[in-house]
């Protein structure tokens, strides 16, 4: 008796989630220490614009800006920075600087719903999480 056998194919969709220029990332974590924000001073955020090139942002005292390239398979350029200088107290540029040292050495990302990494190789040197869409 010869009994047949059912082939079952299950198709399995990944989808990524792309950046959208609507959102607005708040840094949570520097180099995977939790950031604390002092009394007065602004939250560091970050929103990328694939479309039109461009991330921009609040450093927690100036305002900042440049090019932004995804290269595929959570690779990316980040150049041309630029920014406001404003004068705040010299906590908040401590705070700033370190942040936009670390931003300017990123080269990769991890995206999810929620959260946005931002990595040096396979490192994470920045993680947001998302507070507006």
């Amino acid at each position: 008796m010869l009994s047949g056998c059912k082939s079952h194919k299950e198709t399995v969709v990944n989808v990524r989630p792309e950046f959208n220029a609507e959102e607005v990332w708040q840094l949570g974590e520097m180099k995977g220490k939790e950031v604390v924000f002092l009394e007065g001073q602004k939250k560091i955020t970050i929103q990328i614009n694939p479309e039109a090139g461009t991330f921009s942002g609040c450093s927690g005292c100036n305002r900042y800006f440049g090019n932004f390239k995804d290269l595929g398979d959570g690779k990316m350029v980040l150049s041309d920075f630029n920014g406001t200088k404003m004068a705040c107290p010299e906590a908040f540029h401590k705070m700033e600087n370190n942040y936009m040292q670390l931003l300017q050495r990123c080269d990769g990302f991890n995206l999810s719903e929620y959260s946005l990494e931002l990595m040096q190789g396979e490192k994470v040197l920045l993680t947001f999480e998302k507070i507006k869409d």
